[in-house]
C-alpha cells in the first residue's frame, strides 16, 4: 500500500515509490489494522486516511481465491462403511 493525497492506495507489485505498508489481503486484518489505527502509523501521517481503494482490492483478492480455490480443490470422495 501508499498513499497519496489521503488515500491509501493498493500497490500489489510493490513499486510505487516512497513510504509504503504491508496488509495482508484478508477483510479481516484490513479490519484490525484500522480499528488499531495502524494505517496512518505505518505511514507516519496524522489523522484518518480513505481506505475504500484498499478495502475493494482486498474484496476482489478474497473473491478470486475463493473462485481460485473452488476450482482447484479436488472432487470431494465418498466412503463406503459396512
Amino acid at each position: 500500500m501508499t498513499v497519496s493525497g489521503g488515500r491509501v492506495l493498493p500497490d500489489p507489485d510493490r513499486r510505487a515509490p516512497g513510504r509504503g505498508a504491508h496488509l495482508h489481503p484478508v477483510a479481516a486484518c484490513l479490519d484490525l489494522a484500522e480499528r488499531r489505527k495502524a494505517v496512518p502509523r505505518a505511514f507516519k501521517v496524522p489523522g484518518p486516511l480513505d481506505l475504500a481503494l484498499v478495502r475493494e482490492h482486498v474484496a476482489q483478492r478474497s473473491t478470486e481465491s475463493s473462485t481460485e480455490s473452488a476450482a482447484t480443490r479436488p472432487p470431494a470422495t465418498t466412503v463406503a462403511t459396512n
